[in-house]
């Protein structure tokens, strides 16, 4: 297992910064085999808690694959540090605009602009750099929180490029109506795993733990009313379980096996 560290420039926004880190498995340097890929938002939170930005914890993947990485998916991880300012990282990570009902200033989605520089910028040269399966079948896409709706809208938005999504814990109910309409017209066809998960005690900056249940029961039964096959959607829900990375790095192992299970 090796991670390198790039910093590029989102130029779809102005040329903004962002670092960009990448693993690659075992094994990746002595052979020739070619890897299945994730994009990874808050990349910051991925493999050691020195790079965390705020909260408890990282989701400590650099050593958890030191352990169990045999029983892990042999992938390239591509993880994507937010912005250190959270109402930055909230408007990157969406695709719509919209005004917090309970206070706050107007939130501009940059979503779309990033996700056009992801898969027309950034993914290319993932596939020239490194030996990827580049196609769709082969590249997910995951997230948390916001980052877990940037990613639900990714698989949705881009279906020439993603077909696999985690979204643990999806932040969707302050932007319901116009994700309500993405919903309704996009196709899930292309789709072949999903993983999301919420827990009963999660609240965020601007939704309550009852919104959290209703987001995640909207996505979840979107998804089967569109033809999703429920074997290929795992829907969990954690009792008790809060808004926190503490969560997360419980959750984020089995995740990513989930959506590549079948790599």
């Amino acid at each position: 297992m090796q991670i390198a560290e790039y910093h590029k420039k989102i130029t779809s926004l102005g040329s903004r910064d962002i670092t960009v880190r990448v693993m690659t498995p075992d094994g990746y340097e002595s052979g020739a085999k070619h890897y299945p890929v994730v994009y990874i938002n808050d990349g910051q939170d991925v493999f050691r808690d020195e790079d965390i930005l705020w909260g408890e914890c990282s989701m400590d993947y650099e050593n958890y694959y030191r352990s169990y990485g045999r029983f892990l998916p042999d992938i390239i991880i591509v993880a994507l540090v937010c912005p250190r300012d959270r109402e930055e990282r909230t408007a990157l990570y969406s695709p719509f605009t919209c005004k917090p009902e309970k206070g706050g200033a107007m939130i501009r989605g940059q979503g779309v602009e990033y996700l056009k520089w992801i898969a027309e910028e950034l993914k290319p040269w993932i596939d020239w750099a490194y030996r990827t399966r580049s196609g769709r079948e082969d590249t997910g896409i995951m997230g948390y929180s916001t980052g877990g709706l940037f990613a639900l809208c990714a698989g949705l938005l881009r279906p020439d490029i993603f077909t696999r999504v985690a979204a643990l814990s999806s932040s969707v109910y302050l932007w319901l109506d116009q994700f309500q309409e993405l919903l309704d017209t996009a196709s899930f066809g292309h789709l072949k795993r999903i993983y999301m998960d919420v827990g009963t005690n999660e609240f965020g900056r601007f939704t309550t733990k009852e919104e959290f249940l209703e987001g995640a029961e909207l996505i979840y039964r979107t998804c089967l009313q569109k033809g999703v096959s429920a074997d290929c959607i795992k829907y969990n829900l954690y009792p008790g379980a809060t808004h926190s990375q503490l969560e997360w790095k419980l959750r984020f192992p089995d995740a990513l096996r989930w959506i590549f299970m079948d790599c």
